[in-house]
């Protein structure tokens, strides 16, 4: 009789468990918006990386539309108008989802400041600026990339700082002050 209660108990509670989701597997915009963790994980580093290709694209097309058919936009045409700010507002929403996510907190020789505004606009005013290109423009500038791209390939990489510098740990902003205060020992 004990062996078929206790049998019965775990089936139970094991029928229970499936039905409830875990926590942190809906991927609810209330998750997306207000992460449980304060450490960047797996998860939210994907995140990221969606959103941003997301915002890539929604950029892209709001700038192909402001290039292209800004009289449209201006004369207050109603698709056009409502398509325009229907991306504004989606740019946004991708914006705060990616300002919500964790930042790692190991310190780095460069971090982009004014997290993720300043690349959002850097994005949008450079994709724009290439909307504008002429044929011309954009020959001149591949054959200009192929030059810099032999340069960096054939000389840049091998003779780098930066390969022996990536094996030093950053430096503190602590660390470097300690470094040029004198001790109190030498005086």
């Amino acid at each position: 009789m004990e062996v078929e209660i206790i049998e019965t108990k775990s089936e139970l509670q094991a029928s229970s468990l499936e039905s409830v989701p875990e926590a942190g597997t809906s991927k609810t915009l209330k998750s997306l918006c207000y992460p449980v963790n304060t450490i960047p994980t797996r998860k939210s580093g994907h995140t990221v990386y969606g959103c941003a290709l997301l915002l890539a694209l929604l950029l892209t097309i709001l700038c192909l539309i402001l290039a292209h058919w800004p009289s449209h936009l201006f004369s207050v045409d109603p698709v056009f108008t409502t398509v325009a700010g229907l991306l504004l507002l989606l740019i946004l929403g991708i914006t705060f989802i990616i300002w919500r996510q964790p930042q790692n907190p190991i310190p780095l020789r460069f971090k982009v400041p004014a997290l993720p505004v300043l690349p959002l606009t850097s994005i949008f005013v450079n994709t724009y600026l290439m909307m504008q290109m002429t044929t011309r423009t954009w020959a001149q500038f591949g054959i200009w990339m192929v030059i810099g791209f032999a340069i960096y390939f054939g000389y840049g990489i091998r003779h780098s700082v930066e390969e022996t510098n990536d094996q030093q740990p950053p430096v503190s902003s602590s660390q470097a002050l300690d470094k040029n205060v004198p001790s109190a020992e030498l005086v």
